[in-house]
């Protein structure tokens, strides 16, 4: 019987090129929260095969807003309010201060970073600063919910000074730090696939797979869980096929 047998080291090399600028780096994963069974585009077919992982982050976004009638007060206020957020988070080991930047990636919350994302409210002579306040996902959840209000409790004990309101959304999000380190797992889940397939399929019978140099996705699949899979397809074809003729695929996810 033919299997479709890499190596770690051949998978390694199918690495898609923008792999390496994300490598540590930090992202939010954006999206409704997915629930089981695993839903990607609810127009495609479940993924066939994923990899599930728990998060590395959980965020929970806080805006500060301002309505002071002085653009220069309203500044002030916030930047005094944004002061007491860290300096909360220095005296508390498990809370860190962050923003999320265009591409969804996670910074440090700074002075500066924080000050180009500010503005203008629902209202007039409204400003606003939106920042996240995360903590580390442990290995062991025993309460995703306790994890959460972790996070609100925090905020809560920041006060309201002067025009100063802070809300919070009302949805956690979460986070991973370098998502493809996870792509060699999920390659090799979908060679194990093909192969238990081929093997079902008896002697007579071979696999031929697409998609293993395919983009790396991943969607929230829990409340502190993501799921990992690269679009794929496979067709299997007669061993006594000689030649074989692509044609326009169906993806499997």
């Amino acid at each position: 019987m033919k299997h479709v047998l890499l190596s770690l080291s051949a998978l390694a090399l199918l690495a898609i090129p923008n792999q390496a600028l994300a490598q540590m780096d930090e992202i939010i994963v954006t999206g409704q929260r997915i629930v089981s069974p695993l839903r990607v585009n609810p127009n495609r077919p479940n993924p066939g095969i994923f990899l599930e992982q728990k998060g590395d982050f959980l965020l929970l976004e806080v805006q500060i807003e301002n309505d002071s009638r002085n653009l220069s007060e309203r500044l002030s206020q916030i930047s005094d309010t944004v002061d007491d957020f860290l300096t909360a988070a220095e005296n508390n080991a498990d809370i860190e201060l962050s923003i999320v930047d265009e591409n969804n990636f996670v910074r440090p919350l700074s002075e500066q970073n924080y000050r180009e994302g500010i503005t203008g409210g629902s209202r007039p002579d409204t400003s606003v600063a939106i920042l996240k306040v995360k903590t580390k996902i442990p290995d062991r959840v025993e309460d995703s919910y306790k994890l959460a209000q972790k996070l609100s409790k925090f905020v809560d004990s920041i006060d309201e000074k002067g025009r100063i309101t802070i809300n919070t959304s009302d949805q956690v999000l979460v986070s991973v730090v370098d998502p493809y380190q996870y792509r060699p797992q999920v390659q090799m889940l979908l060679v194990e696939e093909i192969n238990r397939l081929s093997e079902g399929l008896g002697p007579n019978y071979r696999a031929i797979i697409r998609g293993l140099d395919g983009e790396l996705k991943w969607v929230r699949s829990g409340d502190l869980n993501l799921a990992f899979y690269i679009p794929y397809t496979y067709d299997i074809v007669p061993d006594t096929l000689h030649s074989y003729k692509i044609e326009s695929p169906t993806t499997r996810y």
